[in-house]
């Protein structure tokens, strides 16, 4: 007989401890899991759109989701690959009240969702947990405009390379040494805010000179020496 999955609480959340919400008493970590709800969610699934009204925070207990924006010439530029463990939507939430961005899941993902009256609670009440959340946002802010000045001071191929090395460092590889996440060519370009055609052409080129191996929707770094050459970043 198959046995049922055990419930997904926050109290037994293995990702508690590295979460925004480790700085709660265990009394209001109880509380939170009587308020959240749990979603399961498939790839290409959207969680919200950019300027809807924030309902609460999301909290991703697995799988991956993109925060982008759709430009004017629609296009799309990626802000954010949220991963294990990492909120989303707090921007909004303690902005105007409204999303920054949309929100994708590209990783089939469990998310965890808690509505806002439930996080403003916290937030008068747990000193710790509002520091966190302002220090979250100044991150993100701080992040943007590095990125900003990136694409106007570096080329193509210097913001290619240094945006694989980012995502090697931000998710890890898989046992046989690809970067553990799966991104179509559209997504990379979204992320380093390239056309298309200019990405594809230099994943090839990279390819050819022995810099990444591809295969599909997977990168593996193979000269992260020469990529760090070619980015100008620091390790």
């Amino acid at each position: 007989m198959k046995k049922n999955a055990p419930p997904i609480t926050c109290v037994t959340c293995p990702h508690l401890t590295t979460s925004s919400f480790c700085s709660l008493h265990t009394a209001e970590v109880q509380r939170l899991d009587q308020y959240k709800s749990v979603l399961q969610l498939k790839r290409h699934k959207t969680l919200f759109y950019e300027n809807d009204q924030v309902k609460g925070l999301h909290c991703v207990r697995q799988g991956r989701i993109k925060l982008f924006k759709t430009l004017n010439d629609g296009s799309v530029q990626i802000l954010k690959i949220a991963k294990e463990s990492e909120l989303i939507g707090y921007r909004g939430l303690l902005g105007n009240g409204k999303y920054i961005a949309s929100a994708e899941v590209i990783e089939d993902a469990v998310v965890c969702f808690i509505p806002k009256e439930r996080i403003f609670e916290l937030i008068h009440q747990n000193l710790s947990f509002s520091l966190g959340l302002m220090s979250k946002i100044a991150g993100d802010i701080s992040e943007a405009e590095l990125r900003s000045v990136n694409f106007l001071q570096k080329s193509s191929r210097e913001r290619l390379a240094e945006a694989l090395l980012l995502l090697e460092k931000s998710f890890g590889t898989s046992p046989d040494g690809f970067i553990d996440l799966m991104l179509t060519r559209e997504e990379i370009a979204g992320y380093t805010g390239m056309a298309v055609e200019t990405t594809i052409r230099l994943l090839y080129a990279m390819v050819e000179e022995g810099l990444v191996e591809l295969y599909k929707k997977r990168i593996k770094i193979l000269d992260r020496n020469k990529l760090l050459d070619i980015s100008k970043a620091e390790d």
